[in-house]
């Protein structure tokens, strides 16, 4: 159910469909579950339960409609699309935005890996599991945020992840990781042409 789950919320998102956030909330209690019972990554759990309460984030900012573009970003990028009175329009990101992210996520990452081995010095993996897990956290708000280069993100995250579940030898999930690459492939193809086919052209 949790592999279910998580296929069908992936498959959505790269659909730009607000329904993928309704399977995310189930997949991911029930992948936090298996993280902790079975596999000991500590980090990838509590990534799940991110994820969960973030399905309801989701859920609303991608409801929201959009009548007229907001005069300020919260982030400085250049509008790539726009469907007015649908979702907010998807975004790009700047250099300088790039290099945030990453310098940002590797500092959570490590914090986060200290913080489990405080209380769980049995955890697997725990400084690649946090790496991981705080670029996911960064990536899904990109997700959230309509940011086109979230799915590029995700590429470089779960070929990690493909390595950490080979090494636990949670092959279920490592296949499913596979199949997010494809998705993730797909999902930034399909929303560089839906931006597009809005009238408006990308940044390089």
């Amino acid at each position: 159910m949790a592999l279910g789950c998580s296929v069908v919320y992936v498959l959505l998102a790269s659909r730009d469909r607000n329904a993928c956030w309704l399977f995310a909330a189930v997949g991911s209690l029930l992948w936090a579950h298996q993280m902790v019972a079975v596999y000991n990554l500590i980090s990838d759990a509590l990534l799940q339960v991110f994820y969960f309460v973030m399905a309801g984030v989701g859920l609303y900012r991608w409801r929201r409609s959009t009548r007229s573009r907001p005069a300020v970003e919260a982030l400085d990028s250049e509008v790539v699309g726009e469907l007015a009175g649908q979702k907010p329009p998807i975004l790009r990101m700047t250099l300088g935005e790039h290099l945030t992210v990453a310098s940002s996520a590797l500092l959570l990452g490590y914090g986060l890996a200290n913080f489990v081995l405080i209380y769980r010095a049995d955890a697997a993996m725990p400084y690649l599991d946090g790496i991981t897990t705080a670029f996911s956290v960064v990536a899904t708000f990109l997700l959230i945020a309509r940011r086109l280069e979230n799915w590029l993100y995700f590429v470089v995250i779960d070929l990690a992840y493909v390595f950490i579940y080979w090494r636990t030898e949670a092959y279920l999930y490592l296949l499913v990781m596979l199949l997010y690459i494809v998705v993730a492939v797909y999902g930034y193809l399909h929303w560089r042409r839906l931006a597009i086919h809005s009238g408006h052209e990308a940044a390089a």
